[in-house]
């Protein structure tokens, strides 16, 4: 009897364990599956759904990051370079910026095209931003600096999420992985997305 009571508790707690590990992941597939997105960029409105059929690589960012997000970009850049240029299209690049303040919709298309020469530069109200970084794990704020002539820079999340063509997050990379991670995940992404 005992045997069986301590086998039905352990069977229990491995299944509450998988619950509540399993679903918040699962809710946040969906959640991001269903989450429509809308931002601006220089040429409008745009919405996550715009690029249903491509795989859109996204990355929250800031232009006057001094080394990380130019670093991340230049990888995406080079290993989407590097895939062959029909394959390559099959792609959407969006660099979100999540400094609003100081991040024109103008300088932010420059920006990102200076990287890659489809990509799109994208910000929004504060609000909207921090619903969207949420909704990807993806965290950011100010710290300020008296002495510094840019004032502030911004502690961020740098991780690149790469979203399928129904719209679901299918990989993060962290910024620390090199350019062959990238075109690895991209050439994954490519056959999963055929």
């Amino acid at each position: 009897m005992r045997k069986k009571l301590i086998i039905i508790f352990s069977a229990i707690v491995i299944i509450a364990g998988l619950v509540f590990v399993g679903l918040p992941y699962y809710q946040n597939q969906k959640l991001i599956q269903r989450y429509a997105f809308t931002m601006d960029s220089a040429s409008g409105k745009v919405s996550l759904k715009d690029f249903k059929g491509k795989i859109v690589i996204l990355y929250f960012g800031y232009m006057y990051c001094p080394d990380i997000c130019p670093t991340t970009l230049s990888m995406v850049s080079d290993a989407l370079h590097k895939l062959p240029k029909e394959e390559a299209k099959r792609f959407q690049l969006l660099f979100v910026s999540v400094d609003p303040d100081r991040d024109t919709l103008k300088n932010l298309k420059a920006y990102a095209n200076y990287f890659y020469p489809t990509a799109m530069g994208l910000t929004s109200t504060k609000a909207n931003l921090k619903a969207v970084s949420r909704t990807f794990g993806a965290y950011y704020s100010k710290i300020y600096d008296k002495g510094s002539k840019t004032q502030y820079t911004v502690a961020h999340t740098s991780s690149v999420y790469i979203i399928n063509t129904q719209g679901i997050l299918e990989k993060t990379i962290p910024h620390t992985e090199d350019e062959n991670v990238f075109l690895k995940a991209f050439k994954t992404a490519l056959i999963k997305n055929r």
